[in-house]
């Protein structure tokens, strides 16, 4: 591996922009795989929600506030 000292200017200019665009590009692959994430997380909340809503149904339409073992116990 040459000494630092032994590049050229040009050398070292060309060796910065390369390793400038290899960060560009893993930037813009985080950013994508941020918002992947953040939609997994969106979809998994309104999932949960969507189950509390059921449960509460099944909590009301059984007139007491039965916990979860129990209401899986009397479908079963």
């Amino acid at each position: 591996m040459p000494r630092r000292g032994s590049l050229s200017f040009s050398d070292r200019v060309d060796s910065l922009r390369a390793s400038e665009r290899e960060l560009v590009a893993e930037i813009d692959r985080l950013k994508r795989e941020e918002r992947y994430i953040l939609l997994k997380v969106r979809q998994a909340r309104d999932q949960v929600r969507y189950y509390e809503g059921l449960l509460a149904l099944l909590r009301r339409d059984w007139g007491q506030s039965a916990g979860l073992s129990d209401l899986i116990r009397r479908l079963g």
